[in-house]
């Protein structure tokens, strides 16, 4: 197995917090979509077998009402600027996170004290009211 040199393994694991969030929505919805196509396979499956259609069955909805998260990470606040036309464009200042694991904390040799904790909450909400056409 290869090993990293610590300003490669820093471009792999430093991201964008935006980025790292929005992986994990990723995640969740991706667990509640096979959840949710498992069980109109099993629905399937008893609606085309007369003796378990005709005993009622019915399949088992699972649902993920919030999925807490909590995440220790080195948050670091990066500014890129770039030159155009022989003037210097500064950037937004972005929020870049970094996951702490023994890995990073030893090859970095991060300070436990220095990291930061973040937690959400993301919860499922009802789907927004469709609005009627106007006539």
């Amino acid at each position: 197995m290869a090993h990293l040199l610590p300003t490669e393994m820093e471009d792999v694991l430093v991201t964008p917090l935006a980025d790292v969030l929005a992986r994990v929505g990723e995640g969740v919805a991706e667990a509640q979509r096979a959840m949710d196509l498992n069980s109109i396979a099993t629905q399937t499956l008893i609606n085309n077998d007369p003796v378990l259609s005709e005993q009622g069955l019915e399949a088992t909805w699972y649902h993920m009402p919030e999925v807490n998260l909590e995440v220790k990470m080195s948050l670091e606040l990066r500014r890129k600027n770039y030159v155009k036309n022989n003037r210097t464009i500064r950037r937004k200042v972005k929020m870049y996170a970094s996951p702490f694991n023994a890995s990073y904390q030893n090859n970095f040799k991060v300070d436990v004290s220095g990291m930061s904790k973040i937690t959400a909450k993301i919860a499922s909400v009802p789907p927004p009211v469709r609005s009627e056409p106007q006539e």
